[in-house]
């Protein structure tokens, strides 16, 4: 009798079907029922908005909006929100022409035309005007202070002047902040360079990882950086893994966020007694996947599933590459995870970081990666390109024998495992 797994990969899925084996689990959010219609969810979230006045009762005809955007990165459908987030606004008393959408790219590629009206839908970008952050455009860049642990806050001058700012997005686990979302979209989402910089280089701390908000450093200085701006209001999604939308928070940049984070856990954290042997994921197809710096994330959330030594099959098309040029050029430079760390402690490269996560993780498990990399690189990634992942599987649980414990994490993007005493409180 045989077994078969589907792993979604970019806009395709891909199927293993390998002989009868060891027992296989799979990890999978719980379900929560999708919400029948996601725009009534946002107009009642608008309405009961959590530890703030209705964004109507905030903002006051003649003043300029700015709304903050997730880039083509996120999986987010913002397009559904934004009509009627506009409508909110204007029953306030603004009308169209004095708001405007800024697109919280952090440190990510520009975007084309194209790909802005993708992700705010055709009614949107003909109703108000669309702006790319640039956070290497010191002109347009306005200095607020510095954080307690010495980050120069540095934000969007068009965002900052605005006399009302709106963040929006979608909350998910974050493997440096905790989660995504609430005051990510302000910082890092519109900040200068060297605001993201720093708050990046706080990775070396081992409390900034996912799930984790208390105690967090990286996420503290972002809420700190926040609050020199006090955004005025924030609407936040919480997608499934088909990317449906499970629920909408919206009013104070930090309460809400709180109340989402929430129930990402109660979906998306799994508590598991042990380890696996071997672990078959996929980051959970397009955009999750479409380079190798936002699949890494699904990456590090499958690898908390796998033993010391074990095996990672991880799909992850890739078809934008790295996603990151400090990607290659670290591991162009340096072959060995510690080497990586010390030239971070050096001096702190954005991207970079993540060739020395997936360093440090390559030498822990060996992991299978199934992406249109070229091999080259991926091994210098010290990851193992695998052409044939159903005869590399195969192998690999022939290897491990018949009393392997094996797991399947089809979402690995959004799917947090946990280990026994591990699992801590996020919030």
């Amino acid at each position: 009798m045989e077994q078969e797994w589907s792993f979604r990969y970019g806009s395709e899925v891909r199927i293993l079907t390998l002989p009868a084996g060891p027992l296989c689990d799979t990890l999978l959010p719980r379900s929560l029922p999708p919400l029948d219609n996601p725009a009534a969810a946002v107009l009642a979230a608008l309405a009961h908005p959590i530890g703030s006045p209705p964004l109507r009762e905030i903002v006051q005809p003649s003043e300029k909006v700015a709304i903050l955007v997730n880039d083509i990165t996120r999986l987010v459908n913002s397009d559904i929100f934004l009509p009627v987030l506009l409508d909110e606004i204007n029953a306030g008393g603004v009308p169209d022409r004095d708001i405007f959408v800024v697109f919280a790219l952090g440190l990510h590629r520009p975007q084309s035309p194209q790909e802005q009206r993708c992700i705010v839908g055709e009614e949107v970008a003909r109703r108000v005007a669309l702006y790319d952050h640039e956070s290497r455009d010191q002109t347009n860049l306005v200095r607020l202070g510095r954080t307690r642990r010495g980050n120069d806050v540095w934000v969007n001058r068009r965002v900052y002047e605005a006399d009302r700012i709106v963040m929006t997005g979608e909350i998910i686990y974050h493997q440096i902040a905790g989660y995504s979302g609430g005051r990510k979209s302000l910082v890092p989402g519109v900040a200068g360079a060297e605001t993201v910089t720093f708050n990046h280089q706080l990775i070396l701390d081992p409390n900034c990882r996912p799930g984790l908000l208390e105690g967090n450093p990286s996420h503290e200085d972002l809420l700190e950086a926040c609050k020199f701006v006090e955004p005025d209001f924030v609407l936040n999604v919480v997608p499934s893994p088909s990317g449906h939308w499970v629920r909408v928070v919206a009013g104070h940049y930090d309460l809400a966020h709180r109340t989402g984070c929430e129930t990402v856990d109660q979906m998306c954290r799994i508590e598991l007694q042990q380890p696996y042997d071997l672990v078959m994921a996929s980051a959970g197809g397009f955009p999750l996947d479409i380079d190798l710096r936002q699949a890494h994330k699904g990456m590090e959330n499958a690898a908390h599933a796998v033993r010391s030594g074990g095996v990672l099959v991880y799909f992850a098309e890739c078809r934008d590459g790295t996603g990151s040029a400090a990607i290659e050029k670290m591991v162009e430079k340096f072959s060995s995870a510690s080497d990586m760390e010390n030239e971070l402690r050096r001096g702190f490269v954005v991207g970079a970081h993540k060739a020395f996560w997936l360093a440090r993780l390559g030498e822990r498990i060996k992991v299978l990666l199934i992406s249109k990399l070229p091999d080259a690189l991926v091994e210098k990634c010290h990851l193992h390109p695998t052409p044939d992942p159903q005869n590399a599987v195969a192998s690999e649980l022939a290897r491990l024998g018949p009393q392997a414990r094996i797991a399947y994490v089809p979402h690995a993007g959004i799917t947090l495992p946990v280990i026994g005493a591990k699992a801590g409180q996020a919030a």
